[in-house]
């Protein structure tokens, strides 16, 4: 939950997104974060939203005092821009070096490395998955992102722009890992002015559309659909999928095999746009793969693809 009382809980500079918007989607976001963790580091992990501030980037520092690890997380399709998520360089070792297996020495007494560079960075990876599916009721349409990037920021001088504008105001959602035997680490994730408004708006739009005009048939096709129908759209076929720790990604040589979560004979997957909308059967056409519909979801539901 949110700080009662935080800066955040108070209004916002004129032309600035709600906080409740913003808080809806920052709750969306993490939803994922905590069964990602649990996963990846084989225990039960919990993650809880501290706080929710709008502050100006310059007081960004006071907030969270540097060296950071930052890793950059922008949108390749459904929203504008990005984000980036804040470390501090102590919680990004602990949560490195328990992510690689590693004992639990002094954090401070070591060096950040590039195995525990990837291993942040493809849990993080995990994190966003879950967080493009959690969304999808807040925002209505499908969302994905970029490779992730990332670095260690040791001098203000070297901050990306959107974080180093003395004028700039952001969002900044502060969270906190933790589990057993004392593990904790603490992160932040910041939205720029720009996404924020973003966000707020459509955020608005889904509450609207999912109030629906009164009357409404719940299963008919919007006005104008005849307007889009020569849109293609990407289709995919999931066999199945698997969590593996990173110990076990870093031993995969040609000839290992992965165990998937589905039994040989269950249906796959289709997916429109990243989301599902019928089950079917694999077959063989022409020596081509094909896929036979067992089940599909109603004409609604899958028009909500298309957005």
């Amino acid at each position: 939950m949110f700080t009662p009382g935080s800066p955040a809980e108070q209004p916002g500079e004129k032309g600035s997104a709600p906080p409740d918007r913003i808080g809806q989607f920052a709750q969306g976001f993490f939803e994922g974060a905590g069964p990602a963790l649990t996963t990846m580091l084989n225990r039960p992990i919990s993650v809880s939203l501290l706080g929710l501030e709008n502050v100006p980037s310059a007081e960004l520092l006071a907030r969270a005092p540097l060296p950071w690890v930052l890793l950059e997380l922008r949108y390749a399709r459904g929203l504008t821009g990005g984000h980036h998520l804040i470390f501090g360089k102590s919680g990004a070792l602990i949560l490195g070096r328990a992510l690689a297996g590693e004992g639990d020495a002094d954090a401070g007494a070591l060096e950040w490395s590039a195995a525990h560079d990837d291993a942040v960075r493809e849990t993080v990876n995990q994190i966003l998955g879950a967080a493009s599916t959690a969304l999808m009721p807040f925002i209505r349409r499908s969302i994905s992102f970029e490779p992730i990037t990332s670095q260690i920021v040791e001098d203000p001088a070297t901050l990306p722009p959107e974080l180093s504008a003395q004028m700039e105001r952001l969002w900044l959602i502060r969270a906190e890992a933790t589990g057993p035997e004392g593990f904790r680490v603490e992160f932040s994730l910041t939205i720029g002015t720009d996404l924020a408004r973003e966000i707020a708006a459509i955020g608005a739009e889904a509450a609207e559309a999912a109030a629906g005009p009164q009357g409404a048939r719940p299963d008919s096709a919007p006005v104008g659909i005849e307007l889009i129908l020569d849109v293609t759209l990407p289709v995919a076929v999931e066999l199945g999928r698997a969590r593996m720790q990173i110990q076990d990604i870093l031993h995969l040589a040609p000839g290992s095999i992965v165990e998937l979560n589905k039994a040989a004979g269950d249906a796959v997957e289709i997916l429109i746009n990243d989301r599902p909308i019928a089950k079917g059967e694999v077959v063989v056409i022409d020596e081509n793969f094909g896929v036979r519909l067992t089940s599909i979801v109603t004409a609604a539901e899958r028009i909500k693809t298309m957005r």
